[in-house]
């Protein structure tokens, strides 16, 4: 127990150093136009859990390989792939919002979709740094301690906090990226790395980015209130509250046939070595 507290305190600590020099290193971003913002918010995220990563590594004596963080033939793939899974998640996300809260999108005319991804490319940065500072080093350190449950469940809290820090509500940061963050969790545990979570994490962001009010010019599409009653009942905001609750059931059932898939294939890995082991005496 006492070993568990112990790498919980050093993944949180982890989590606070970043979140720390984040916020440190933001004020730089001072002198810089406001259209760079975006990409200098990326930067100064990634170096900033790069160096934290690298001092706990030395601290440990482990290097990049030992988290699974580097960069192979299948990186580019894994990535793209979780594009299209953010994107579909996303778009299912849209869909159940309209049908049930009476929601409208109509395209924005205003748009240009060359322009929206030129604007929006440093989303992918954006959700890499994050990505690096929470399912990288404190994923897989507390993996090997804590067990996969509960050190998802860990770094989506530490991810939610990391949010409330940079002056998220409590409710959204808790209901948007605290429940995402299973999912990228899960992301990161099953492809063995971060490039299929960043992927997932960039296509939230982006498809997020699509969808606008009525005064956004690089949104793609523009999203009306056609009746307010239905959208929100006893004080509650369906439309943020009813895609968090399916994004989190989509997480918990995941993430429990995983295991399940996982508890499986160890009990037949353990009947094979025994029967192989009987074979040899």
């Amino acid at each position: 127990m006492a070993g568990k507290l112990k790498i919980i305190s050093k993944v949180t600590l982890f989590c606070i150093l970043f979140t720390g020099l984040f916020v440190i290193l933001s004020f730089s971003k001072t002198s810089l136009p406001p259209s760079f913002e975006r990409l200098s918010h990326g930067l100064i995220g990634t170096i900033a859990a790069f160096l934290v990563t690298l001092s706990f590594l030395k601290y440990d004596r482990k290097r990049f390989s030992d988290i699974q963080l580097y960069f192979e033939k299948k990186t580019i793939g894994k990535f793209l792939v979780g594009i299209v899974i953010g994107v579909v998640l996303m778009g299912l996300t849209a869909t159940g919002v309209m049908y049930f809260s009476h929601v409208s999108i109509e395209p924005n005319h205003d748009a240009n979709i060359f322009r929206f991804f030129i604007m929006t490319s440093p989303l992918i940065l954006l959700a890499f740094c994050e990505e690096l500072g929470f399912r990288a080093y404190p994923l897989q350190i507390l993996k090997n301690k804590v067990g996969i449950r509960l050190s998802i469940v860990i770094t989506s809290v530490l991810f939610a906090l990391y949010h409330i820090v940079n002056g998220w509500t409590i409710s959204s940061s808790f209901f948007g990226p605290g429940v995402w963050g299973l999912l990228f969790g899960l992301a990161a545990v099953y492809s063995k790395g971060i490039a299929l979570p960043t992927g997932i994490h960039y296509a939230i962001n982006l498809t997020t980015s699509a969808f606008s009010g009525e005064d956004n010019s690089i949104a793609l599409w523009t999203v009306k209130q056609t009746n307010t009653s239905t959208s929100i009942y006893k004080g509650i905001d369906l439309t943020i509250v009813l895609p968090s609750l399916a994004i989190l059931m989509v997480a918990v059932i995941s993430i429990e046939l995983y295991m399940r898939r996982k508890t499986t294939a160890n009990m037949r890995f353990g009947v094979m070595a025994a029967e192989e082991t009987q074979h040899q005496h």
